[in-house]
């Protein structure tokens, strides 16, 4: 039933003009139907992953880019010093350079942890080739060759068990970590890793394992993991500070944690007051529009 935009007086069907005021009849429906300014919405199909990968065509290309540098510096060392010297670290750079670009386009099938391991076990050699050339022993590409290592087993748990059995991911990676740790230790010659690196590490794989253990209850899940997470960050800061000060200055005293915890403990609580309470979480979505 059709109304009068002047009037108000009620309209029948087939009316073209107000009967009392003369003002034209104006049916909403059959104006949506036969106007309509824009198309209809068509939902756009994005690509799931962007391909990074350069074609083979620029890795021919860059491959005689990189030559041609590569060959002058050999010809200028070899013709000034009758052998390699200075010319080596272009040279292995610029092969670095090469293996990185070119080796996931030359693969028929490739993965993202077959090209980081390509990449960083690639670094690795760069990085000992350059300290033996240089130095002709081991001596500081240990560091950085150690954690680049440490970087690709973490890359690799996550690949392996990220989604399957994430307790193991966390044991073996903190085996791993502690493994670098005592190696950077004995490499420094000092004596720091049993008595302040190793309980730190364990207390970080404890509030991990309980945190991923509770995180499969309802009070811990949504909003209430991060106030887990807060809450469980409150008492590392404090179990920290008393192996450091233990170390250092063999006592126990509250200098930074407890305000660290001030801070943290409060929040957890409120996060996990709303996840645990229906009204209040309710009332707090459409307070704030979420």
């Amino acid at each position: 039933m059709a109304y009068c935009v002047k009037c108000g007086v009620e309209l029948e069907r087939n009316l073209t003009a107000c009967p009392l005021c003369n003002t034209p009849v104006y049916y909403r429906e059959e104006a949506d139907e036969e106007y309509r300014p824009y198309p209809d919405r068509s939902q756009r199909i994005r690509p799931r992953h962007v391909n990074l990968v350069p074609s083979k065509a620029f890795v021919y290309l860059m491959t005689f880019i990189i030559v041609i540098p590569m060959f002058v510096c050999l010809m200028i060392d070899f013709k000034s010093n009758r052998t390699v010297t200075w010319s080596f670290y272009p040279v292995a750079s610029l092969l670095l350079l090469w293996i990185l670009m070119a080796y996931p386009a030359l693969m028929k099938r490739y993965s993202f942890i077959k090209v980081i391991t390509i990449d960083i076990y690639s670094v690795v050699l760069f990085l000992i080739s350059l300290d033996i050339y240089s130095g002709g022993n081991l001596y500081w590409s240990v560091f950085p060759v150690a954690s680049l290592l440490l970087v690709w087993v973490w890359f690799l748990l996550v690949y392996l068990f990220g989604k399957k059995n994430k307790y193991f991911m966390f044991i073996i990676a903190y085996i791993s970590t502690g493994l670098y740790l005592y190696l950077i230790e004995q490499a420094t010659k000092s004596v720091w890793f049993f008595e302040l690196a190793l309980p730190i590490l364990s207390l970080i794989l404890v509030f991990t394992l309980i945190a991923l253990f509770l995180s499969r209850f309802k009070p811990f899940k949504g909003i209430g993991f991060p106030g887990l997470i807060f809450f469980a960050l409150s008492l590392f800061c404090i179990g920290t500070e008393f192996i450091i000060n233990r170390f250092v200055f063999e006592q126990f005293k509250m200098i930074w944690s407890y305000i660290v915890a001030g801070v943290c403990i409060p929040v957890s609580i409120f996060l996990l007051f709303v996840q645990s309470n229906e009204e209040f979480r309710v009332y707090l979505q459409k307070k704030f529009h979420l």
